[in-house]
């Protein structure tokens, strides 16, 4: 059964792209949404907050929400700042659509030169290299490749690499949360071997995400490099002035 905060944000969503609201119109508050759905201020409050992670409203301190650039039913915000970003593609994207994955490649092997140096590592020191093809709604949207330190993993099972969240795997075995995570986002073009795995042309638009993710204790664990489909993500900026 489909959860109903997830009810509310689709018909919301659905009243945008229907230009029942249109770009930059304010919407009615959350007060009274939640009478209009007749759901706690608790459950409205969560279909806005996935509104705003999926890129369709922004809040305005003081002033409320409005509609913001409507995006194509199938594109994603990328690296939005919400706190789910540093939870893993899993987990970040879980409430949007069906997320799987396709593993191409694992192995341990002597860290690489700048795996080492992100992660903190002495030189060689064995990581787990793993390769896989994360799906949204079955549909191939990114290769992603993972460099983890063995010090801290020291197993990880096929079957969570295909059909579970590695980093909720890592936090029950490290009995630790996953606190931080600071990324590069860069734009190029996929080769062939990236553009056979997602089955799309080679020379197609990617943007190419970089970055190291830490333990609570700041311990860095996890080196990646996602390569997506720049047709299939957006990446959202927000500043507050002063």
């Amino acid at each position: 059964m489909t959860a109903r905060y997830i009810e509310i944000k689709n018909s919301i969503k659905d009243a945008i792209l229907e230009k029942k609201y249109a770009i930059g119109d304010k919407i009615p508050s959350e007060r009274e949404l939640a009478i209009q759905y007749n759901v706690t201020r608790v459950t409205l409050q969560k279909a806005m907050h996935v509104l705003e992670q999926e890129g369709f409203i922004e809040r305005v301190h003081g002033k409320g929400m409005f509609v913001s650039r409507v995006l194509q039913d199938n594109v994603f915000m990328l690296n939005n700042g919400s706190s789910s970003s540093i939870l893993g593609f899993s987990r970040e994207f879980q409430q949007q659509a069906q997320v799987t994955s396709r593993l191409i490649e694992m192995h341990t092997i002597p860290s690489p030169a700048v795996v080492a140096q992100q992660l903190g590592l002495s030189s060689r020191q064995p990581v787990h290299f793993i390769r896989r093809v994360r799906m949204i709604n079955d549909e191939p949207a990114l290769v992603e490749d993972s460099w983890i330190d063995c010090a801290i993993i020291d197993v990880i099972e096929h079957s969570v690499l295909e059909k579970g969240s590695l980093y909720e795997y890592i936090e029950i075995k490290t009995g630790k949360k996953i606190k931080f995570y600071s990324s590069v986002i860069e734009a190029d073009i996929f080769d062939e071997t990236l553009a056979a795995l997602l089955d799309i042309p080679t020379g197609k638009p990617m943007l190419k995400v970089t970055g190291v993710t830490k333990l609570e204790d700041g311990t860095p664990f996890n080196y990646s490099c996602s390569y997506n489909r720049a047709d299939k993500f957006k990446v959202k900026n927000s500043w507050v002035g002063k």
